[in-house]
């Protein structure tokens, strides 16, 4: 499936996203899709070129809605970047972030997550992490499934977040064996 829109009418609709969950599942479509087509010169008509339910977009954007609306579960899509974080290392002591000196965007599109992190020592930037690949998300949870990292995840491995979204903010918690493992606030850039 194939669509076509100006960059004017994708800004215009990235605005309407956050009011109107109809623009936003049909934006979840769009990037799912193989990619905009960007037209010049021309404007796309999308209200009478597409008409999609939201069940429809919730399929395509491989949505578990089953335990909650389609709305909550994309409100994961766009850009976000870290504020704060920490995790618990193999000695079972906490590591804050801040402490590290770390610093992080990550990216979720309609299927897929990708994310860097950088670590600032004496004030130059060196790499620190990164990953992407799938998720699936439902209104609670959000599971990621790195199929490229730098921390030497497996192919089948999973990271299992709960999250909540707090205005502006991504709230994530993941649990592994029963024991809290990372907690991260993500600031939403777009």
């Amino acid at each position: 499936m194939g669509f076509s829109i100006s960059a004017i009418s994708a800004v215009s609709l990235m605005s309407v996203v956050r009011q109107n969950v109809k623009a936003f599942t049909l934006l979840a479509v769009l990037t799912s899709a193989s990619g905009f087509v960007w037209t010049q010169g021309a404007y796309a008509d999308t209200a009478s070129s597409v008409v999609m339910s939201a069940e429809t977009a919730s399929t395509e954007a491989s949505v578990d809605t089953a335990t909650g609306s389609a709305a909550q579960v994309l409100a994961l899509v766009g850009s976000w970047q870290l504020v704060s974080g920490r995790y618990l290392n193999e000695k079972h002591e906490w590591v804050d972030y801040q402490n590290l000196n770390l610093s992080a965007i990550k990216v979720i599109s309609a299927r897929h997550f990708s994310f860097t992190t950088m670590k600032n020592v004496d004030g130059v930037s060196q790499f620190w992490a990164a990953g992407s690949g799938t998720y699936q998300a439902t209104a609670t949870e959000y599971t990621e499934r790195p199929e490229l990292n730098s921390f030497g995840a497996t192919k089948s491995a999973e990271f299992v977040f709960s999250y909540a979204i707090k205005g502006q903010e991504l709230h994530t918690q993941r649990v592994e064996n029963g024991e809290l493992k990372e907690v991260e606030v993500w600031q939403r850039l777009d």
